[in-house]
């Protein structure tokens, strides 16, 4: 509880300007990104956003309902057959980035393709 207190009014930091340009005009690619998004007080262009938290292919590729948000270790479970954020230590950011472009990797190509057609039609 100690560590709150000290904490307490602070305000996250915004990106450093280096980060800025290495995001800029890039795909980012996420588990409900938009959390870490929120967390560092940025806005990506959902266009270049790819979080693989809402992709409704990779849901039904699942087995899962289309409109409810599925956990990471859950998809990659169902569609990796891969256990991820086990044991003692739980998660594990960089197991968690690697399962989650692995999963990306997945429905990449169709997934891209129907973005662009959605693109088009607009």
């Amino acid at each position: 509880m100690e560590h709150r207190r000290r904490c307490w009014g602070c305000q996250p930091h915004p990106p450093p300007p280096q980060v800025l340009r290495i995001l800029a005009g890039k795909v980012v690619v996420g588990h409900a990104i938009h959390n870490d998004f929120k967390a560092l007080r940025y806005s990506h262009p959902k266009a270049l956003t790819r979080d693989t938290s809402q992709i409704p292919l990779m849901h039904r590729r699942g087995g899962f309902p289309e409109n409810v948000s599925i956990s990471l270790k859950r998809l990659t479970k169902a569609l990796l057959d891969q256990d991820i954020q086990v044991g003692k230590s739980g998660h594990s950011s960089v197991e968690d980035a690697r399962a989650t472009m692995e999963l990306y990797k997945v429905v990449e190509e169709e997934w891209e393709q129907l973005l662009g057609q959605n693109l088009e039609q607009e």
